[in-house]
């Protein structure tokens, strides 16, 4: 194969990555590197790496080993380097879980609703596109992103599922929470928006009645009724979903659809965002 599209969703706590082949997720968490005494495993996806000169862990060590918090860069933009190293091991690990002989990279990246900018998607581009050549677990990598695309977080979720045609989209993520509202498959601006807090920024993480209704009060800021067709995406869409229920009576979960070569695959709404990525660059990517 000389050519892979991929979709990534680079987020705060996890990254998830959908193509031709299937899905991966790992933890995103990232920490300084340090000698280890003990090279004790975390989990499957412990990852030790060197990148543009800077050494580090990620994955799930990186949770443990962290000694300065969470290991992760929170706000309403991906153009950071945190963001870059989630890219490039999403590639990494995508290219090592297929068996992937690659020669050429096309992606499309997440950025949330609020800062979907000219000047922010420039600035993500502009980071991943080129040749890299890095280290991951002693293990040299190298390979070439041709072109990249930035797509809305939380709308892109609407390409997910060839049948939805128009929706409220709900994408509760880990540092923010994007509202997209698609009529018609056209993105409807005015009522669509983000809010700067996650499930990880929140005080009161277990409380889910009351994001829930934080949320219903920001969509009534966007003009959302209380009967919308509401779509719920994201991480903890199980656990909260019946929660969204109790403000948004017709809320359901996304169910994305993955098109491979010769069939679809349904994955959890989790990698919503990830395979409407995926759809839109097979789209871009011709």
């Amino acid at each position: 194969m000389d050519k892979l599209i991929l979709g990534i969703d680079a987020g705060n706590y996890k990254a998830k990555v959908a193509g031709v082949h299937g899905v991966d997720t790992f933890r995103t968490n990232i920490c300084d590197w340090f000698e280890r005494d003990v090279e004790e495993t975390f989990g499957q996806d412990d990852m030790e790496f060197e990148i543009d000169g800077r050494k580090g862990y990620a994955g799930t060590i990186a949770i443990y080993e962290n000694e300065f918090g969470t290991g992760a860069t929170y706000g309403d933009t991906k153009a950071h380097e945190d963001s870059k190293i989630r890219i490039l091991l999403a590639i990494y690990r995508y290219i090592t879980k297929y068996s992937l002989d690659i020669s050429s990279i096309y992606v499309v990246v997440g950025q949330p609703i609020v800062m979907h900018k000219a000047g922010e998607k420039i600035k993500i581009i502009d980071m991943i596109i080129g040749e890299h050549d890095f280290t991951v677990n002693r293990q040299r990598i190298k390979f070439e992103i041709k072109d990249a695309k930035v797509a809305m977080e939380g709308s892109a979720a609407f390409w997910s599922n060839p049948s939805m045609h128009s929706a409220k989209i709900i994408d509760i993520g880990s540092g923010t929470v994007n509202m997209a509202t698609v009529f018609e498959k056209h993105y409807i601006h005015h009522t669509s928006g983000t809010m700067s807090v996650g499930m990880e920024t929140l005080k009161n993480q277990k409380d889910l009645d009351a994001v829930a209704r934080a949320i219903y009060q920001h969509a009534t800021k966007l003009k959302w009724k209380k009967d919308s067709e509401v779509y719920v995406c994201g991480g903890v869409t199980d656990t909260i979903l019946p929660y969204i229920q109790k403000q948004f009576p017709n809320a359901q979960a996304v169910q994305p659809k993955l098109r491979r070569e010769y069939d679809f695959m349904t994955v959890p709404a989790t990698f919503a965002n990830a395979v409407g990525f995926y759809t839109l660059g097979k789209g871009a990517f011709k």
